[in-house]
């Protein structure tokens, strides 16, 4: 009869194993949920996500209004100054004389002032166009960060159901070795506790992953109802990235530095304006007077006729009004202008030092990870998912009280929802060098 429960216990055992071991071990091929948040044949890759995001994106778009404005004031910069025109006369009021004249005076811009406003208005473009662009590359990370908790919180949820449904299956196998009085109900009762703890672990992981999936789908401009599936794994090919050459790519390809360039350009620009403007200034003028007079007497005219006497003239007049910066130079602004020089230089600096600060930190933080995840699948996991086998088979012999494996599948669980933060942390970690150099990984 002892011979008999044991056989049966041990049958027990087996079949367990292979309910449990199959889904726990499909795990290392990151398996897709077949789900409606993942679609791994039509489903949209964080690359879509990604140009959806910068396409459609109401912020990005607002932002991208203000290149049309610099582009605006380009133009208009370029104009030359407007001609004045000027039409007058005089009447006499007890009398008949009158005049009548009319002029036109157009500006000179002397000293090259319309160059130099035309450069501090394309310099201003180009620094709009580098802000904007700085804009794109922190949404596109801020993408790719929510597409990877995204996959991250699936991959829990993906596994979680997997363990659910073994355990599932275990607690009915277990139901029928008690019916038959193979084993003790406290056993299938330990069982029941098992699943349906896991099954609220299967409810947080679920509520975690809609959560990450709304936050996506902000991010990348999608409506909360529409619909939303996803094609991707956390786990991804290690690179090794050379220092020199991402220090080389940052400093050539990060927007932010270049916007602060170009804000010192803006410095240098309007500096050569105030000193343009601060030299002398003409006007051309040119214009068209008929008076007609005359006096309180007459004469005889060529005829023989006695006439008022009365004449009327034509005069062109022309000339140039010079404006002479004795007083004022713009000696204030000068002042203040090549504060703003120093003060871009000092930004520019500033910039470049937390960029390769930046930049080497990401590279630490990036090699880190994927040392972390190659040790963890290596010699955590992998041993974690062979103690949890040799476990069941020493509870199939009945040398081990249930309790052991329930404990060692609680370890399990938490190993591997551990790798998933590692998964992630390596995902996080590449993005984060990505974001710090500016494009993508060589």
């Amino acid at each position: 009869m002892q011979n008999t429960i044991r056989f049966s216990r041990f049958y027990a055992a087996v079949l367990a194993l292979l309910a449990c071991s199959v889904p726990l071990r499909a795990q290392t091929a990151s398996a897709p949920v077949m789900n409606r948040f993942v679609d791994p044949d039509h489903g949209l890759t964080e690359a879509d996500l990604v140009a959806r995001a910068l396409a459609n994106n109401p912020s990005l778009a607002a932002q991208r209004q203000t290149i049309e404005s610099a582009k605006g004031a380009v133009a208009q910069a370029r104009l030359r100054a407007n001609p004045s025109l000027s039409v007058g006369g005089l009447k006499e009021v007890d009398g008949d004389d009158n005049r009548f004249n009319i002029g036109a005076e157009v500006p000179l811009e002397l000293f090259g002032r319309r160059a130099r406003r035309t450069e501090v208005a394309t310099q201003k473009l180009s620094s709009t166009r580098e802000a904007v662009s700085d804009n794109e590359r922190l949404l596109a990370a801020d993408v790719r960060m929510r597409f990877a908790d995204t996959l991250a919180a699936l991959r829990n949820l993906e596994f979680v159901e997997q363990l659910l449904q073994a355990n599932h299956q275990f607690l009915k196998l277990m139901e029928d070795r008690v019916r038959e009085g193979a084993i003790p109900v406290l056993d299938a009762d330990e069982v029941r506790v098992e699943v349906n703890r896991i099954e609220s672990l299967r409810i947080d992981y679920r509520a975690k992953a809609e959560i990450a999936m709304l936050a996506l789908k902000e991010a990348a401009g999608f409506e909360p109802e529409e619909e939303l599936r996803l094609k991707g794994s956390l786990e991804q090919a290690p690179l090794s990235p050379d220092r020199a050459q991402l220090l080389e790519l940052a400093v050539s390809h990060r927007p932010d530095l270049a916007a602060q360039r170009a804000n010192e350009f803006i410095a240098t620009a309007g500096l050569r304006q105030l000193q343009a403007e601060a030299k002398p200034d003409a006007s051309f003028s040119a214009s068209y007077e008929r008076p007609n007079s005359g006096f309180a007497l007459s004469a005889f005219d060529t005829a023989g006729n006695l006439q008022p006497i009365r004449q009327t003239f034509n005069y062109a007049v022309f000339g140039i009004r010079w404006t002479l910066p004795i007083f004022n130079r713009s000696q204030g602004s000068i002042v203040a202008a090549k504060a703003d020089i120093n003060s871009a230089r000092n930004q520019v600096a500033a910039v470049d030092l937390t960029l390769r600060h930046e930049v080497i930190q990401s590279l630490v933080r990036y090699q880190a990870s994927q040392e972390r995840a190659t040790l963890y699948r290596r010699g955590v996991r992998d041993q974690a998912a062979r103690n949890l086998d040799v476990v069941r088979q020493t509870y199939g012999y009945g040398r081990v009280p249930l309790l052991d494996v329930i404990a060692e599948q609680r370890r399990y669980i938490d190993i591997e929802t551990g790798y998933t933060d590692i998964l992630f942390d390596a995902y996080a970690s590449r993005i984060a060098l990505e974001k710090a150099v500016g494009t993508s990984l060589p």
